[in-house]
């Protein structure tokens, strides 16, 4: 017989556990629904799933029944686990049977959004004959997906079905296995922290499907896929393939169009830019096509918009920003990772008139930032970055610093400390200063060079010893990041 976790998983994943169980859990013999009469539990034998709607629970209290009296029959006919089926209000006789359920060790589960009866056919099915009726369910989500497809929906969409389907967070990534979408379902507790690890560890995941052609569906999560994730995950992946190049074609067709279109998730929206093509590192046609395939896919077509093609020398993206991304920073940092080089972001404009004007201002950042040092756009840890329009006005201070008077002496002067010794010794020192006075906390400076907060400090400490500097003084910080432009601008 199958355990109560093994029907959780294969039926219902995305019910909570109210009370838990340790694995594998109880067997499941049967499944009943628990009526609103008396005697109620007449018929549930020893191994049996109760279901019980918390309407027929509300009427049972009324009815002059109390929680705790309930739950203790249900405890003493044996059943292996109570599977409560509501709309997820808060009640308090859903509280009251949980806590006397903890104190029965009895699992205890919640689902929402469903019906009774219907669970109990989907749990029978499955307890009849499990194969058929994972591919029952798979066909479920299946015609669910279609139905979004028909009706315009875009891919994050469908993953978000899919992830709620399956009770885990979802990704997809692109044929290089760069993830172009995450979905982490809000009702399940698991999933963000799931969808997180992925991040840090892309191959621990516990499903990784093709897509033909164009990539691969991820189920992630720490637990083992079950029978009904990998149903599930084979039978939608064709769909989720065909949506992606559904977008793909609705993208080039739009392209293809009249050039003033902007995204309609807008306004506002920006425009960042990029190189597409570097002298002396001219890439084929073929890599400029994938990376621009990249870039399309990093949001729904009704949000972002790629201008040009393979012969431009400028990645153009027009993207509608969001309440969570309002100037567009975020889009813009995954236009960076995917391309691998710094990108210039404008800002936010609210009319079609201000795309041109908002372009213009989003190349002249990015020539203005490419003229300082590091180069390329680097930040002190070697990643490109992302550049703002609205600090254009400070890129290009800090490029015309080197024609200030005596400013490079001055500058020599004052990192005179820092400049002996080996050429290694010396740009770790000012690598180690530069962050510390470019970004507001330890922890932040030694990310962006790449190293532990630990071996920051002490770095830090071996200036301040070596000097007799105060980094703390504001004077003397202000004065150090200026001396280090300087610096660095002549190199």
């Amino acid at each position: 017989m199958p355990t109560l976790r093994e029907v959780w998983r294969a039926v219902c994943p995305s019910a909570e556990w109210l009370s838990a169980t340790a694995d594998p859990g109880p067997e499941v013999a049967w499944v009943r629904v628990v009526r609103a009469r008396v005697p109620a539990l007449e018929g549930l034998e020893a191994g049996d799933l109760a279901i019980l709607p918390e309407g027929v629970l509300d009427a049972l209290v009324a009815g002059g029944a109390e929680a705790e009296a309930l739950l203790a029959d249900l405890a003493g006919a044996g059943v292996s686990g109570l599977l409560l089926v509501g709309d997820g209000q808060v009640s308090l006789n859903v509280g009251a049977l949980v806590d006397a359920a903890r104190a029965a060790a009895l699992p205890v589960l919640r689902a929402t959004s469903v019906d009774g009866a219907s669970l109990e056919r989907s749990i029978v099915g499955f307890l009849v004959n499990r194969r058929a009726e994972l591919e029952r369910q798979a066909t479920r989500i299946e015609a669910q997906l279609e139905r979004l497809a028909l009706l315009g929906r875009d891919l994050d969409v469908l993953a978000a079905a899919v992830g709620s389907f399956v009770g885990r967070a979802i990704a997809i990534e692109d044929e290089r296995g760069a993830p172009i979408l995450l979905n982490a379902p809000s009702g399940v507790p698991e999933a963000a922290a799931a969808a997180s690890r992925y991040l840090v560890q892309p191959r621990a995941v516990a499903l990784r499907i093709a897509l033909p052609g164009v990539g691969h569906l991820v189920l992630l999560g720490v637990s083992p896929a079950t029978e009904l994730d990998r149903v599930v995950a084979e039978r939608v992946a064709p769909l989720i393939a065909l949506q992606i190049s559904r977008e793909a074609e609705v993208r080039r067709a739009r392209d293809a169009g009249r050039s003033e279109r902007l995204p309609p998730a807008g306004p506002p929206w920006v425009v960042i830019v990029a190189r597409q093509i570097v002298p002396g590192q001219e890439s084929a046609l073929e890599e400029r096509g994938a990376a621009r395939e990249r870039l399309a896919r990093l949001a729904p077509a009704r949000r972002l918009l790629l201008r040009g093609d393979v012969t431009s020398v400028e990645f153009r993206v027009v993207a509608a920003t969001s309440p969570a991304d309002p100037l567009g920073l975020q889009i813009a940092g995954r236009v960076v990772e995917t391309i691998g080089r710094i990108a210039a972001v404008s800002r936010p404009f609210a009319t079609s008139d201000g795309r041109s004007a908002a372009e213009a201002e989003a190349r002249a950042t990015l020539e203005a930032a490419e003229a300082l040092p590091p180069a390329h756009g680097k930040s002190p840890g070697g990643e490109a970055r992302v550049v703002r329009a609205d600090r254009l006005a400070a890129y290009r201070l800090l490029g015309d610093l080197h024609n200030l008077p005596a400013g490079r002496r001055l500058a020599d002067a004052l990192l005179a400390p820092l400049l002996a010794g080996r050429p290694a010794q010396r740009t770790r020192r000012l690598q180690t200063l530069g962050a510390a006075l470019d970004h507001g906390s330890a922890a932040e400076a030694a990310a962006a060079l790449g190293i532990h907060r630990n071996t920051l400090l002490y770095r830090l400490r071996r200036i301040q010893q070596l000097t007799g500097w105060d980094l703390e003084d504001p004077e003397l910080r202000f004065a150090l990041a200026l001396a280090l432009r300087f610096v660095q601008n002549s190199q």
